[in-house]
């Protein structure tokens, strides 16, 4: 299967925020069940005290409560702050990008000395990548494509395994630079480990002359950095 081909992956090519009202709309569904749960532990805390499950029983569905609460206050912030610099990109005279990406304002490699502020949205174009900031009309950083030697996946060590947690960049002059995805436009949350593959192969794609994609790197000589490419 074509995973580039997916509605998620066109939605990040066109530059589009998908809507925010079905994600408020489940989150108000989970909320509503969280306090039905919330209303049945009540009703039963004291047998639930006697089991040892009483704080459990309740702190479980509260933070399942509140967390339905802030994620659709997260993701109409993020939504605000991506239009904003989809703006930005749209209006900077350089021509429509090719892909937009969105990413994690900490999701940087330790020791990158990036400008602020931060970077809420990557576009990439034939003359490579630029990462846009909503309060600034001019890109924060610009990466040529003849500056990027590799595109792999950044690893990280979690509970004892390796787990990917974002795009790795590999400098021609020894450099790194590291991307932590999220997983759509105006929303709040990481990319999935299987997206992040997609948008690794996309950026390949995109990369002139690169053919099929770099080859994929071992890893070694990582120790003491916070990922290393895969």
């Amino acid at each position: 299967m074509d995973h580039q081909s997916e509605p998620w992956v066109q939605r990040l090519r066109d530059g589009v925020v998908p809507p925010l009202w079905p994600f408020v709309a489940g989150a108000l569904g989970l909320f509503a069940v969280a306090v039905a749960v919330l209303v049945v532990e009540a009703r039963f805390v004291d047998q639930a005290s006697l089991t040892g499950r009483g704080s459990v029983a309740v702190l479980l569905p509260l933070l399942g409560a509140v967390g339905c609460v802030v994620a659709p206050i997260s993701a109409w912030r993020d939504g605000r702050r991506d239009r904003r610099a989809l703006r930005h990109a749209h209006g900077h005279g350089r021509g429509r990008p090719a892909f937009h990406l969105p990413v994690s304002a900490r999701g940087t490699i330790a020791g990158q000395d990036l400008p602020d502020p931060r970077i809420a949205l990557v576009t990439v174009d034939r003359s490579g990548l630029l990462g846009w900031s909503p309060v600034s009309p001019d890109p924060v950083v610009t990466i040529p494509w003849t500056h990027v030697a590799r595109i792999d996946l950044a690893t990280k060590d979690h509970r004892g395994r390796r787990e990917d947690y974002g795009l790795w960049l590999t400098l021609t002059d020894g450099g790194t630079f590291v991307l932590e995805p999220r997983s759509a436009l105006g929303r709040p949350f990481s990319a999935t480990q299987p997206r992040l593959g997609v948008l690794r192969d996309v950026l390949r794609a995109l990369r002139p002359g690169s053919g099929p994609g770099s080859r994929p790197g071992s890893g070694s000589g990582s120790a003491g950095r916070r990922g290393a490419p895969r």
